[in-house]
C-alpha cells in the first residue's frame, strides 16, 4: 500500500465530541469513503476488523476514507439508537465537505451497515457497501423498510449463511425493497464476525468498486 496521511478530526454532535480518522493516500484524493462501525454498546468501535479491512481496501482503491466512533462508544449514556448515528454520519459528511472533500460512498458493518443504508435512503451517495446489515436496526425508532426505495445508487451487500446475530434471510428482505439491483454475496459457514472471511470480504469490496 502506498504511504498514507492520517488525521485526526474532531466535531461536535449536540453536545458530544466525536473523533474520526482520516486517512488518504499520498496522492491527495478528494473522494471520500465513510466507513461505518458496528454496535457501540456491544463493543463496536472504529478499529474493528471488518472496519479496518473496509477501509484497506477503498485507499487501495485510491479513496480517501473516514472512520469515526458513534455517541456511545465512549460515554454509554451519550448512546441515540440508528437515528442518533445517522445525525453522527450526517455531520460527519458536513465537516469533511468543510475539509474540501467530496462524499463518493458509504460503508458500514453490522450496526454501521443499517445506518449506512438509513442515511443513503435520505442522502445522495454515489455507492454503498452493507455487510452483515439488520433490517430491524435499520427500522430502528419508527422508520419505514419502504424508505429503502430511495436508494438508487449500486449496493454491494455481504452476508455470511451462519451469522446467529443477524440472520441470513435480512439480507434478501432489505436488497427486495432496493430500487437499484443490489448485488448480494453469501459467505457459505460464515457466522457474525468474519473469523474466516476478511479476504473475501476484501476481494468482493475490491471487484464492486472496479465496477464503478
Amino acid at each position: 500500500m502506498e504511504p498514507l496521511i492520517l488525521e485526526t478530526v474532531k466535531f461536535k454532535v449536540r453536545e458530544s465530541e466525536l473523533s474520526g480518522l482520516l486517512e488518504q493516500p499520498d496522492t491527495k484524493p478528494r473522494l471520500v469513503v465513510l466507513v461505518l462501525h458496528p454496535h457501540p454498546l456491544y463493543g463496536g468501535d472504529m478499529y474493528n476488523p471488518v472496519v479496518q479491512t473496509l477501509v484497506d481496501t477503498f485507499l487501495e482503491a485510491n479513496y480517501a476514507t473516514f472512520r469515526f466512533n458513534f455517541r456511545g462508544t465512549i460515554l454509554k449514556s451519550d448512546f441515540a439508537g440508528v437515528s442518533g448515528a445517522v445525525d453522527d454520519t450526517t455531520a460527519a459528511s458536513k465537516i469533511l465537505d468543510t475539509l474540501g472533500f467530496e462524499l463518493a460512498g458509504i460503508a458500514g458493518y453490522s450496526f454501521g451497515g443499517s445506518t449506512a443504508l438509513r442515511f443513503s435512503s435520505i442522502n445522495k451517495v454515489e455507492f454503498v457497501v452493507s455487510v452483515s446489515s439488520s433490517l430491524a436496526l435499520y427500522q430502528d425508532g419508527g422508520f419505514q423498510m419502504n424508505q429503502l426505495s430511495r436508494i438508487t445508487c449500486p449496493v454491494l451487500m455481504i452476508h455470511g449463511t451462519s451469522d446467529l446475530t443477524v440472520p441470513f434471510e435480512n439480507m434478501a428482505k432489505i436488497s427486495s425493497h432496493i430500487r437499484s439491483n443490489a448485488k448480494c454475496v453469501s459467505l457459505d459457514n460464515e457466522g457474525h464476525f468474519y473469523h474466516r472471511s476478511l479476504k473475501k470480504v476484501r476481494a468482493q469490496v475490491k471487484e464492486f468498486i472496479e465496477t464503478l
